[in-house]
């Protein structure tokens, strides 16, 4: 039916997607519910949207529900849209319980009334067709880095309890990824009245949608393209980072940073809840560049490059006639920048940041000195960036990394993160 790319896989892997959506701790996926509702509200921010709606119950009432769905932003490229969730649309959802929420979901499937089913990672139309016509260079002659980019958005892996080790091991080997899983019992708890529901939605089986995502690229190790959400930087998956198209850190994942004793210390006890995503802050200019495939922008002159993050609203301004960095930073998360061209690669220097994250769990001081090279190739229209960084405090060794972009048509756009997890009213 359709290939799975490994950055797709990695989204079943527990401690990646379901850390960020947090299925593992906020809903428990071994459990499928059914609702029935009428939308009475939709929430259609970052980094999760909600559905709300008007669901009868056994005793004759209505009790308020709230579903969760994807980012705003992802859903938006997807070709999904506030149109489609009026209020008062008739709603049928095949979901995953709220742990602690006795009304609340994670949206797996939804049906309309007409019986048209949408899955979560499900993309409707494509922001990214035709051709973006450009300019590869500037009046200066300098390579033009200046656009909105992206990766490629395409059908992603749906978290339906796949064997994440077997497929790896699958991939690896070349060999067909086994079928997805069945987590959930056949039967569904139903929630509202199922009178005049689709004749096809009762047949929806509990976490049986199939398994999809873009093609491998030629290396059979899937180019930055389709990640859905919750993808953060890769942890304890050996040897995928961002060379192998993951969003954030660097080859190898969190092993590849080699902490010294201060360091361990800094970074005992973390919990994901704790995380600055996990409470609407950027991260680090690693991760936050391809985590969950935003789109970024880059806006260029004769003498700074900006550099604006889709995810979490890091802003960079790359100063290119600057010899030496000021000696009175004021630290960020973002650092300061200046920066050089090496031929048509925009060499980047980066300190002055604040303590923060490396990678989930791994932190960096005020010390962190980075050095990045952005270069362009095909034509123009893809943007490779690779790293190295160094903390003389937390770390006894540098740490390398590399991702790439490409060219997109659909419209950068703020974070502006509203995070309704914690709400508890609707």
């Amino acid at each position: 039916m359709f290939r799975m790319s490994l950055a797709a896989l990695l989204l079943l892997t527990a401690g990646l997607a379901d850390a960020h959506h947090g299925s593992s701790g906020q809903f428990d996926e071994t459990k499928t519910i059914k609702i029935s509702g009428v939308i009475t509200k939709m929430e259609l921010v970052n980094p999760h949207s909600y559905v709300y709606l008007s669901v009868k119950n056994s005793a004759g009432g209505v009790d308020a529900w709230r579903c969760e769905m994807r980012a705003a932003a992802l859903l938006k490229r997807s070709g999904w849209t506030a149109e489609m969730f009026k209020p008062g649309t008739q709603l049928y959802i095949v979901a995953a319980p709220a742990r602690r929420e006795p009304h609340g979901c994670y949206a797996e499937t939804i049906t309309f009334q007409d019986g048209r089913t949408i899955e979560r990672y499900e993309q409707l139309t494509s922001a990214d067709k035709g051709e973006v016509k450009r300019e590869e260079r500037t009046a200066d002659g300098k390579p033009n880095l200046a656009g909105n980019w992206g990766a490629a958005q395409k059908l992603n892996a749906v978290n339906n309890g796949t064997n994440s080790a077997a497929v790896l091991a699958a991939i690896k080997s070349g060999n067909t990824p086994p079928a997805a899983l069945a987590l959930a019992s056949s039967e569904a708890i139903n929630y509202g009245d199922f009178t005049n529901a689709p004749a096809g939605f009762v047949t929806v089986a509990p976490h049986q949608a199939p398994n999809a995502s873009a093609g491998m690229d030629a290396a059979g190790m899937g180019a930055p393209a389709g990640i859905a959400d919750g993808m953060g930087p890769p942890v304890g998956v050996a040897g995928m980072g961002s060379a192998d198209g993951m969003a954030g850190g660097p080859p190898g994942g969190a092993s590849q940073y080699k902490q010294s004793a201060a360091g361990l210390a800094a970074s005992a006890g973390f919990k994901w809840e704790d995380s600055p995503s996990q409470n609407c802050m950027a991260t680090s200019i690693f991760s936050d560049w391809t985590t969950d495939q935003h789109v970024n922008r880059i806006q260029q002159t004769r003498d700074t490059i900006r550099i604006d993050y889709g995810f979490m609203d890091i802003s960079r301004t790359v100063y290119l006639n600057m010899a030496a960095h000021p000696k009175d930073i004021k630290p960020s998360r973002a650092g300061h920048s200046i920066g050089k061209w090496d031929g048509d690669t925009l060499v980047v220097d980066t300190v002055g940041f604040l303590p923060g994250y490396l990678n989930m769990g791994i932190k960096h001081s005020d010390r962190l000195h980075v050095v990045e090279r952005f270069t362009l190739s095909n034509g123009g229209k893809m943007l490779t960036r690779s790293w190295v960084g160094d903390d003389a405090l937390y770390l006894t060794e540098p740490f390398k990394g590399q991702d790439t972009v490409q060219i997109s048509q659909a419209a950068y756009e703020p974070y502006n993160c509203k995070d309704l997890t914690a709400a508890t009213t609707y």
